[in-house]
């Protein structure tokens, strides 16, 4: 087997993983600095997160008590336009307190880390995309922690002009 898709991967990830620098940012939470090292994506505590179910533009895992959404604005963001997401997180149907931090994959590997934002039940944000992510099938993930759960919530985009 030959070298060359190691080399076109890691050329990838990349282009992707320094033009995703200046995605995140929000004017409606408050944010407890610069982001700092998010939890592996592979870490779950217990209990599991369910399967997670997708219906339309929103992504929805229960994890026991805990249930966390994501509803953002289509699969197929624009560069360098408005692309809002929009988080809900219940325990026992009640608002529950939070963090959220973005990962952003290529090729199911975590290319870059952006925004850590605490929050109470629902919080919204708005991302720009860069046109160097234009054409790359990525993975956008909020990894939501409550209380000791860690709950992913996988959105896939692929970005266009």
């Amino acid at each position: 087997m030959s070298s060359r898709p190691c080399l076109w991967l890691c050329a990838a990830s990349a282009v992707v993983i320094v033009p995703l620098s200046g995605c995140g940012g929000s004017k409606q939470a408050r944010s407890s600095g610069a982001p700092s090292s998010a939890p592996k994506a592979t870490h779950q505590t217990s209990p599991a997160p369910g399967p997670p179910s997708l219906k339309g533009n929103t992504v929805t895992v229960s994890a026991g008590s805990l249930t966390a959404s994501m509803r953002a604005s289509g699969h197929k963001p624009k560069v360098d336009a408005p692309w809002p997401v929009h988080f809900t997180l219940t325990r026992a149907g009640r608002p529950a307190r939070a963090s959220v931090t973005y990962e952003f994959l290529f090729a199911g590997q975590v290319v870059a880390h952006r925004s850590h934002y605490t929050f109470t039940g629902r919080f919204s944000d708005t991302l720009t995309w860069p046109s160097s992510a234009v054409g790359y099938p990525l993975t956008f993930r909020a990894v939501m922690s409550s209380g000791g759960t860690l709950i992913n919530l996988d959105y896939q985009v692929q970005v266009t002009r």
